[in-house]
């Protein structure tokens, strides 16, 4: 934030209309306000306050006394300030509400309310932006993101609590500056500060023990590995001991893969060979069983050709006996024809017996 111009009527001590050209006086660099007791220093830098939050520093706060107490009845009191934000240019006028005289008004005045007006340097020209006390407010908070009492901590450092600065003990300058500044906020931060750090040492602890025991339980672990010593660091710095033995087992397995890759290998040939040498002993003991029971059919081909001879004549008997039986039902059956002839030829010469015209028949009856 910078400011440009500012113009004072009835304000304070001043009675008529002061304007103060800023930029003139920044031109020769830093500039002094002077001036005895009463001329109205303190007056400047409320003026500047209440155009820009509409109120000004400490007790002077009542707005019924900003108004010049020497100022002509009817003048109206303003303050309007010229000043720069966020590489822009603002112009801010305020009034506080004061008494106007009237001859009809009760007792002789009429209230005048508090009224303001900002505006922008467009282009060359200005550009009223807002003219309601509580828009413009907000827009110059928003331009110069501090508020009122921030703006008069820091930028505006009140002179009483400057020389009661300059003449105070160590503690009370300190109270003090917590009282101006706000310190509160980077005490609040210190002990947030000191309360991580403590934190921060208390989990260092933990984790201290944490890698002891991983370095105890690392070096008990890593003894199966048979590690070299030789290049191996102290176990007084566990860290860079964990790096080494880490490192080292990273190699060792390296190593022992190497090794059981080449073992697999080997395995893989052996188990090879195992099922090319099974392989040939199973032939083996095929052609031998087939030898041996070559053998043993040649030991028994006489017999088998004896036996074979059997089982022909055994098969054209089974023929024969098959048409001696039909020969033996055949004659079966002519028995039973002849029987029954014969029982028929009985039972004609015991009718032709009784019946004379049988008898004379010739029906070639054996014994006629």
């Amino acid at each position: 934030m910078r400011i440009h111009h500012l113009r004072i009527s009835a304000f304070g001590p001043f009675a008529g209309t002061e304007e103060i050209d800023f930029d003139r006086l920044s031109a020769h660099g830093l500039f002094l306000l002077n001036g005895p007791t009463g001329a109205g220093k303190t007056s400047v830098l409320d003026a500047i306050c209440f155009a820009l939050y509409g109120s000004v520093p400490g007790a002077r706060q009542d707005g019924k006394r900003l108004r010049s107490d020497h100022a002509e009845p009817g003048q109206e009191p303003s303050v309007s300030c010229e000043f720069s934000a966020q590489g822009r240019r603002f112009e801010v006028t305020r009034s506080p509400a004061w008494e106007k005289p009237s001859a009809r008004g009760r007792n002789g005045f009429t209230t005048q309310q508090a009224k303001t007006l900002l505006r922008e340097r467009v282009d060359g020209a200005w550009v009223e932006k807002s003219a309601r006390n509580d828009e413009a407010g907000a827009e110059i908070l928003a331009l110069l993101g501090m508020d009122r009492e921030q703006f008069t901590r820091v930028v505006m450092l009140p002179q009483g609590d400057f020389a009661a600065f300059l003449r105070s003990k160590a503690t009370d300058r300190l109270e003090l500056l917590q009282k101006l500044f706000g310190t509160q906020r980077f005490e609040a931060v210190e002990q947030e500060l000191s309360r991580q750090a403590q934190a921060a040492k208390e989990e260092v602890s933990v984790l201290a023990g944490q890698l002891e025991l991983l370095a105890a339980r690392a070096e008990s672990e890593s003894a199966t590995l048979q590690l070299s010593e030789a290049d191996g660091p102290s176990r007084e710095n566990p860290a860079a001991r964990l790096d080494w033995l880490k490192d080292a087992a990273a190699e060792r397995l390296r190593e022992l893969a190497h090794e059981a890759k080449t073992a697999e290998a080997a395995s893989r040939e052996r188990a090879n060979r195992v099922e090319a040498e099974t392989a040939r002993r199973d032939r083996h003991r095929r052609l031998e069983e087939a030898a041996t029971r070559q053998a043993a059919a040649q030991e028994a081909l006489p017999r088998l050709e004896g036996v074979a001879l059997q089982l022909g004549r055994h098969r054209q008997a089974e023929v024969l006996a098959g048409q001696l039986r039909s020969v033996d039902a055949g004659a079966v059956k002519v028995r039973r024809a002849a029987a029954a002839m014969e029982s028929a030829f009985t039972l004609l010469r015991l009718a032709a017996g009784e019946d004379p015209e049988l008898a004379q028949l010739d029906l070639g009856l054996p014994g006629r």
